[in-house]
């Protein structure tokens, strides 16, 4: 008996090891169809998993925060979120003080070849 495996008190082997759940995980993708569940479970989690954001005030609004609540963490006044949000093109670092005041840590997340590349945008504050 290898390392990886234990005897079990009634005869079988147990489920311990790297091999046996290599093993294992083998077994069970020769199972019909089990490959293209696993794969759809999989893109459901991710997909439940993301907040989708229409725009900052989406951001806002998810951070259960107003724009004046907004306004004071950033130490600016509620006018100039207002502007903010309104923008459609602005400086990096306004969209990450934005963020940064909304959430905990700012971040760009890019599917690249069908990975996902996250850029993290704390270092990009002014």
């Amino acid at each position: 008996m290898s390392q990886q495996e234990t005897p079990a008190t009634d005869g079988r082997e147990t489920f311990v090891g790297a091999a046996a759940a290599e093993s294992r995980m083998a077994r069970l993708r020769k199972r019909p169809g089990a490959v293209a569940r696993a794969g759809k479970i999989r893109a459901e989690m991710a997909e439940a998993d993301h907040a989708h954001a229409d725009g900052l005030a989406a951001i806002r609004k998810a951070a259960d925060m107003t724009q004046i609540a907004l306004a004071t963490e950033m130490g600016v006044a509620q006018s100039e979120i207002s502007r903010i949000e309104s923008r459609h093109d602005m400086l990096l670092s306004t969209l990450v003080n934005y963020l940064t005041a909304a959430g905990e840590r700012p971040r760009v997340v890019v599917t690249v070849n069908g990975r996902d590349v996250e850029l993290d945008l704390t270092g990009f504050a002014a």
